[in-house]
């Protein structure tokens, strides 16, 4: 994305705050006239007090010195808090647009990036552009118009001295704009590799426990300290750049003062000028250097802003949203049957689904089984559309799901599965958690209690009210379960999609975890994936895949009876049962 469409964002999202920005624009303009005013003021210093030995001029400069100083004092005030507030309120609209865009986007696109990634986006990229649209753009307003302001200055005490110093402008100019794309290019390095820090950091906070199991501190902090010196070493060139701008500004800015007071200096000799006027003269140009030099600064910060707009923008604006068109049918319960019709699907160009005909009856049990790969939870994420077939249709009591609104598809669905995500937040917002508006809490009691999970909450030090810590660190994987399950009984829907729920539990855990699904299973359509004939022998429908087709179908005893495949993946868990048995 081009420098410029960085900026037409950043102007549209600056279109909301068009009063205030208007009004910090204004405060600038004065507080540069002001800057500019004393320099005004040496001439008559000088003409008038210091050779003419006016006293009365000498009292009304001091007076209106005063006055200049408190009314800078008072713009600059509302010229600052303008300008951040829009800056930073710009900042929050973008980091807003880019979560909620974000919240849009496909499942696959999060497949593809690691959560460090884009929390750099969001956290790193974004205060990039916070430095740009808050204080940079506050110094740019103020530090040009100031230019601009000091140079008319000097254009009026001497348009023919002024000419030296304009020539200087453009090399300046030249130097500053140069500077600044090197920096704006190590910047999105310096933004792949804070990437990359992130995401190593995740990974090994997450993994901690493994980290001391294997005794592999050492080898993670070499990891870190790689990922963290190729930072610093291209963060270098940035510095370099920095560092070189300022001195190579001051070096032309001396040729050109020298230049100019030889020039001057002649110019009061012959007669040409006054001593006020060139002195004038002489302190406007003195004090243009400082805000030209701070313009240097400037630009290379807007520079560093304008390439974390342009990673955060190219998110926004090119990655396409799952949703790509808007639909107008709603979902309402299942009422007759699931229909998967010719669905094929393949990830990355690789075949996964191919030639899927089923038909589900509402209220029935349909498990899947097949191999590790063969595709039966892809198949099940068709389902709610976390993916959508390459070719083929999913149909919901007749109706085409590409045709149907997302999220009222989603509102019909529960999704129980091995992994399960707890969130840093109460029990009763975990089990709550989807709902728009907060559900009774004897609602939320009573989808604990049919999910087996009343009694060890009640247990816990503030019950319901207990934080359950990041990704639920401070319960068991089966009270995980139950409080999944507790949120899926809450949620209340027609259709049910169980994976592997039950696995890499005791005993104990999972009888309690399967009376809990049997009570949530009773009068849904549900889909289950399970490694455990005892689960899947009981459907009414059992489904085998191998390689991504279908091979087999049908109730336990004919599938028994055929001999084929689902046979031999019964017989191999029966071995293994009877193999850990002893």
């Amino acid at each position: 994305m081009k420098k410029r469409f960085v900026i037409k964002n950043l102007l549209y999202y600056l279109k909301s705050y068009k009063l205030r920005f208007g009004l910090a624009v204004l405060c600038t303009l004065v507080v540069a006239s002001l800057n500019a005013f004393p320099a005004l003021l040496v001439k008559y210093a000088v003409d008038d007090v210091l050779i003419s030995k006016n006293i009365k001029m000498a009292v009304l400069l001091s007076l209106v010195l005063v006055v200049i100083y408190l009314f800078k004092g008072i713009f600059s005030y509302f010229q600052s808090y303008f300008m951040e507030w829009v800056g930073h309120r710009v900042v929050v609209d973008v980091r807003s647009k880019l979560h909620s865009r974000m919240m849009s986007f496909p499942l696959h696109f999060f497949e593809q990036k690691t959560t460090g990634e884009l929390m750099s986006k969001v956290l790193f990229d974004i205060s990039l552009m916070q430095k740009a649209v808050s204080s940079s753009l506050r110094d740019l307003a103020r530090y040009f118009f100031t230019f601009i302001a000091l140079l008319s200055v000097a254009f009026y005490q001497s348009p023919k001295m002024s000419f030296f110093f304009i020539i200087a402008v453009p090399p300046i100019s030249y130097i500053v704009f140069r500077l600044g794309e090197k920096i704006r290019r190590a910047t999105r390095g310096n933004q792949e590799r804070m990437g990359d820090i992130s995401s190593l950091m995740k990974e090994t906070y997450s993994g901690i426990k493994e980290v001391k199991a294997y005794g592999a501190e050492k080898i993670e902090e070499i990891r870190f300290d790689r990922s963290n010196f190729s930072f610093f070493a291209n963060m270098k060139r940035v510095l370099r750049v920095r560092a070189l701008a300022p001195p190579l500004v001051e070096a032309i800015g001396g040729v050109i003062a020298a230049t100019v007071l030889w020039f001057g200096s002649m110019m009061v000799i012959k007669g040409e000028v006054t001593p006020g006027e060139f002195s004038s003269f002489l302190v406007a140009i003195g004090m243009i250097y400082s805000p030209l030099k701070s313009l240097t600064r400037v630009y290379n910060n807007m520079m560093e802003g304008i390439a974390g707009g342009q990673s955060v923008f190219e998110l926004i604006d090119n990655e396409p949203p799952e949703e790509v068109a808007v639909r107008t049918k709603k979902m309402n319960k299942l009422t007759n049957e699931i229909r998967i019709e010719d669905v094929n699907f393949e990830y990355d160009s690789v075949p996964v689904l191919k030639d899927i005909n089923i038909e589900i009856k509402r209220g029935s049990l349909v498990a899947f089984v097949g191999l590790s790969g063969a595709g039966k939870t892809t198949l099940l994420d068709l389902i709610p559309q976390f993916y959508l077939p390459s070719s083929g249709r999913i149909l919901f009591d007749g109706l085409d799901a590409s045709e149907l609104d997302i999220r009222s598809i989603r509102d019909q669905i529960a999704v129980v599965a091995q992994q399960v995500f707890i969130f840093n937040d109460t029990v009763s917002k975990n089990i709550s958690y989807g709902f728009k508006e907060e559900p009774n809490f004897e609602d939320i009691v009573s989808a604990a209690k049919s999910a087996n999970a009343d009694s060890f909450i009640r247990a816990m030090p503030d019950g319901y009210n207990t934080i359950l810590g990041e990704d639920g660190v401070r319960i068991s994987g089966g009270e995980r379960q139950r409080i999944a399950i507790a949120r899926a009984i809450l949620r209340n829907p027609s259709i049910l999609l169980l994976d592997e729920a039950t696995s890499a539990l005791d005993s104990e855990n999972e009888t309690l975890i399967q009376e809990a699904l049997d009570r949530l299973m009773k009068g849904r359509t549900t889909l289950v994936i399970s490694h455990k004939f005892s689960t899947v022998q009981h459907a009414d429908l059992i489904v085998v895949l191998k390689d991504g087709s279908i091979v087999e179908e049908g109730i336990h005893s004919e599938l028994i009876s055929l001999n084929g495949h689902y046979k031999k993946l019964y017989e191999m868990q029966v071995e293994e049962n009877g193999s850990s048995s002893n």
